[in-house]
């Protein structure tokens, strides 16, 4: 495997007993920048299961609560990225690509409590999308009116 330019790493360390790519209790997600792919990485031997594509540019990523879907965030690199790339983790595929719609530069990133919806920060429209990932929509649009919506964290409460 090539050396990415720059990696995010999500430890996605599933509570419940959902299905996995292998025996191991977890995926190590990393993103590779540069090549535009998402590695599925056996935390304990290290060993790639599968890479796989994303948009240009992942940046970030979220985890299901069940831990059975990866959300990643194309953030583009000279041109501005607006998709989210959805993992079936249990799968090891890419199951679809979401479209922001004008929204770009999708940063931060966090699953809601369903298991159904993300929240991610778009820098150039200024706002917080609500994205229902299995219908593949945004559903609601908050804006921020900040300089750059960059990152984000939900209270316990969501």
């Amino acid at each position: 495997m090539a050396t990415p330019l720059l990696a995010t790493l999500l430890l996605a360390l599933s509570q419940a007993e959902a299905p996995s790519p292998s025996d191991a209790a977890g995926t190590l997600i990393v993103l590779n920048t540069s090549e535009a792919t998402a590695a599925l990485v056996d935390p304990a031997t290290g060993e790639v299961r599968r890479t796989l594509p994303t948009g240009a540019g992942p940046h970030e990523a979220a985890v299901s609560p069940d831990g059975r879907t990866a959300v990643v965030c194309d953030y583009g690199q000279q041109e501005p990225g607006g998709t989210l790339t959805v993992i079936d983790l249990a799968e090891a595929a890419v199951v679809r690509t979401v479209s922001l719609g004008e929204h770009r530069r999708p940063h931060g990133i966090e699953y809601q409590a369903d298991g159904r919806h993300v929240v991610v920060t778009s820098e150039t429209s200024r706002a917080i999308l609500r994205v229902d990932v299995v219908a593949g929509e945004v559903t609601d649009v908050f804006p921020t009116e900040a300089a750059a919506s960059h990152m984000l964290a939900l209270s316990a409460d969501g």
